[in-house]
């Protein structure tokens, strides 16, 4: 009834989609709430998820000392403790009581007051949300999931590379670039991509949600550099997906590799889950490929996806949404061609 109580792990993937579409929607309406929610959320991304390699962990668990959502919950007491003067506007704008929202504690939220309120008001929260922070930082943390994972960091380079170009934020893009320069180090250390890395070990064949992953990702960055190196890249994961993990039958590309050993069914499908589908992952970066290159290799790789899985889209579309932004991405792109010296600074 009330949209309040999160699962409190904390997700990779879930944040990477969600800065993308956060940077989508602005585009749209510049929202000033969705730009300054988009910053936070890679504020916390660089500071908690970010290893010393520049890739990104996995995830924060739900529980600490043994209680879920300990970590992140508040008494009254403490807020007014920690924030004095602060704490009575505070606690309105969050929603903090005596008795509290959940569980007799309080999930600070803003459902009453979502929207922005005037600059020195924001300038406040932000100062008191800090204080709390800090104080947040002395409690036991949560266990860290601190394993690479080659799909999941895809999906956080191409939300950091799309919300770097929407907002001019080159460092973002620089993070992602990165990034992108150790995974190829750390997953592709004897040639063949690996699925997680941990602890100075690669281990478990990719998938095809790996592949499509980072050939996503290679994609946006190629995109925003211009950097032709990304596409050599894209070839030799392309190359392999056809070899290894395409039904030449029925079109499409298994989620297993011919070649892995310890799979019992090799599974085909098409419905997200809580990340895309690797089928309509590849889908929409070949449909983007062709329209950043114009090679119509990309623009039949693009139909041959949603033919191959177009009567079971129909059937239920809202199951595949990654296959709908596919084929939207394919047919209503809009080219803009600019015809001049490569030399000329304009």
């Amino acid at each position: 009834a009330e949209w309040l109580v999160p699962h409190f792990e904390k997700m990779l993937y879930d944040n990477a989609q969600l800065v993308e579409l956060m940077s989508a929607v602005w585009r749209k309406t510049r929202d000033p709430i969705l730009e300054r929610r988009t910053e936070e959320t890679i504020d916390w991304l660089f500071r908690e998820m970010r290893l010393e390699n520049g890739c990104f962990a996995s995830a924060y668990d739900a529980d600490s000392e043994g209680v879920e959502g300990k970590f992140y919950v508040w008494s009254e007491t403490e807020i007014d403790d920690l924030l004095g003067e602060d704490a009575p506007l505070f606690k309105q704008i969050y929603d903090v009581s005596e008795l509290g929202n959940w569980e007799n504690t309080n999930i600070l939220n803003r459902r009453f007051t979502a929207s922005l309120q005037d600059e020195t008001i924001e300038e406040i929260l932000s100062r008191c949300r800090q204080t709390l922070l800090d104080a947040r930082a002395q409690r036991i943390w949560p266990s860290f999931d601190d394993k690479v994972l080659a799909d999941w960091n895809g999906l956080t380079i191409q939300g950091l590379v799309t919300a770097g170009e929407t907002f001019g934020r080159w460092d973002w893009i620089d993070a992602g670039k990165r990034a992108f320069a150790t995974l190829l180090e750390i997953l592709e250390a004897d040639g063949t991509l690996k699925h997680a890395w941990r602890a100075d070990k690669a281990g478990q064949p990719a998938t095809l949600e790996d592949h499509a992953g980072l050939i996503d990702a290679a994609v946006a960055l190629y995109r925003a550099t211009g950097d032709t190196g990304y596409l050599r890249h894209i070839d030799r994961w392309i190359t392999r997906l056809n070899t290894h993990y395409g039904d030449r039958e029925n079109g499409g590309y298994f989620t297993a590799a011919d070649d892995t050993t310890d799979v019992i069914v090799r599974f085909k499908g098409a419905d997200d889950n809580a990340t895309p589908s690797g089928n309509g992952l590849l889908a929409l970066a070949a449909a983007r490929l062709w329209h950043l290159t114009g090679e119509s290799r990309w623009e039949r790789l693009a139909r041959n996806q949603l033919a191959a899985f177009g009567g079971k889209i129909a059937e239920n579309p809202f199951t595949a949404p990654i296959f709908l932004e596919a084929a939207i991405a394919l047919e209503d792109t809009v080219s803009i061609i600019l015809i001049g010296d490569t030399a000329d600074p304009d």
